[in-house]
């Protein structure tokens, strides 16, 4: 990739440091700056065409820019009537569709029947072209990905806040109602609807 080429993952970097930097008035990053700079990218077509060229309509992700620490920056496609497991990431994410629409449903653990890790659904929504989700940990328990009858499955860059991976993080199993902690290294399954280890 030449210079030219990489000049919008630098200007996002750019704008995601300067709103992860402490200020006296707030705590934590300025999500919706944020939010903000993922939405230019996902706005950029031309940029973003050879990325989706390369996942197509394949379930995965690619890379975009991975850091041993710090932001990181993917393209994701799930296919259709398919979402991803719900999850937490223990830090910031954002998310903005390219092309499709990203059905999101963020979670909250409402303990019930002895079940302390027990979650229900706070919201739903469709994710389209220039709307973005973020979430802040510990509020970031959430599924995203498609629901039938909710528009074309989408391409969607995640960016994360750091990398996930280094954390203790936790999934659940929405057939069973079954929580697990993710070790650190543990990437947490893809899909739903693939089988929950244990």
């Amino acid at each position: 990739m030449t210079v030219a080429q990489d000049a919008p993952l630098r200007a996002l970097f750019d704008r995601v440091a300067a709103a992860s930097e402490p200020r006296a008035a707030r705590r934590g990053p300025d999500l919706a700056a944020i939010g903000a700079a993922l939405l230019d990218l996902a706005a950029d077509a031309d940029y973003l065409a050879g990325w989706v060229a390369r996942l197509g309509d394949r379930t995965g992700s690619v890379p975009m820019r991975v850091s041993e620490e710090g932001p990181r920056l993917t393209l994701v496609h799930r296919p259709q009537g398919e979402m991803s497991a719900v999850h937490d990431h223990g830090v910031w994410v954002a998310i903005a569709p390219v092309a499709g629409t990203e059905s999101h449903r963020r979670w909250r653990v409402e303990p019930t029947d002895g079940n302390p890790w027990a979650i229900q659904i706070a919201e739903q929504r469709d994710v389209t072209p220039g709307d973005a989700v973020t979430l802040l940990p510990p509020d970031d328990i959430h599924d995203h990905g498609h629901l039938l009858g909710h528009g074309a499955p989408a391409h969607i860059l995640v960016l994360l806040g750091d990398t996930q991976t280094r954390f203790a993080r936790n999934e659940w199993d929405l057939a069973t109602g079954r929580h697990r902690v993710l070790v650190p290294g543990d990437g947490g399954r893809f899909l739903g609807s693939e089988p929950f280890p244990g």
